[in-house]
């Protein structure tokens, strides 16, 4: 005869009481054993998720947290590239002043963009849009015009200091550019400068930088200098008491070069100033700005 095997579990109270009996059959505990695994391994699942989620919302929250700082960065990119819009439209229109003052306006034209026609644009210094590759353009675009100004601008420095501006001498003018009646001969004479009455021993200046291309004694004018300030500029000083340059000589404006005398063809102490250009005689009185 066949009995099944059970499993019996006993409950004894503490105090005083019935004991309980149960009796378990080995399916029953099979069965039982299926759910406490299932409970574990619900349980792990239920942890291992927990552990997820917390970690998952973190990460949002470091998300959030990073997309407000982009927002508040974009925000001051933002200002910042508006201030270098501004910034870049007053540099153009200083830049296109200056430029028109330099004689330079030609150099104002903006490139055609790629992929677009400049047929229609309003004019050199159109607004650009605002992406970097934009910017860079109107950066190098400036940069360009600024480096035609400044040269242009040079060139001007450099030519307004080699043009006779200032009196040689200060005196006074005792007889002018154009025809008149010689001093000595009497006779109709066409007179080639100025004559500057000053005492005797004044500094003489040059009125432009330049190179001293004669510096000796010459028929009628005793003592002579003569200066080649280049841009097709020569000046000449005649009845010089003393010559304090040489030949060869490079001067600036202002350097002394001579002293008034009346060596030559002269009835007293002055300076005979002439001005050439281009190989043509010009009235010296049109280059001096200072005095006369």
């Amino acid at each position: 005869m066949n009995h099944k095997r059970h499993s019996t579990i006993v409950i004894i109270p503490h105090a005083a009481g019935r004991v309980y009996k149960i009796h378990l059959s080995p399916t029953l505990l099979k069965v039982a054993a299926v759910f406490g695994v299932l409970a574990v391994v619900l349980s792990l699942v239920a942890l291992l998720g927990s552990g997820n989620f917390v970690r998952q919302r973190a990460l949002y929250r470091s998300l959030e947290k990073e997309n407000k700082e982009l927002r508040r960065t974009n925000q001051r990119l933002q200002e910042a590239l508006t201030e270098v819009h501004a910034r870049l439209e007053q540099f153009e229109q200083r830049t296109k002043q200056l430029a028109i003052a330099a004689g330079v306006a030609d150099a104002l034209v903006a490139p055609a963009l790629p992929g677009k026609t400049s047929v229609g644009t309003g004019g050199p210094l159109d607004r650009l849009t605002g992406s970097p590759e934009h910017l860079l353009q109107r950066e190098e675009r400036l940069e360009r015009q600024l480096g035609a100004v400044e040269q242009r601008l040079s060139e001007q420095q450099l030519l307004l200091s080699h043009t006779p501006s200032i009196a040689p001498v200060v005196g006074v003018i005792t007889d002018g550019f154009g025809p008149r009646i010689d001093p000595i001969t009497r006779q109709a004479a066409f007179h080639d400068g100025l004559d500057i009455s000053a005492a005797y021993g004044t500094p003489v200046k040059a009125p432009a930088d330049g190179l001293v291309v004669f510096a000796d004694r010459e028929t009628g004018y005793g003592r002579v200098v003569k200066v080649n300030h280049g841009y097709g500029f020569v000046t000449v000083y005649a009845h010089l008491d003393r010559i304090l340059v040489k030949e060869g000589q490079r001067v600036k404006r202002g350097d002394v070069i001579g002293r008034v005398g009346m060596t030559g063809r002269t009835t007293g102490p002055h300076l005979h100033y002439e001005v050439w250009k281009d190989g043509e005689r010009q009235n010296p009185l049109h280059y001096i700005l200072d005095a006369y």
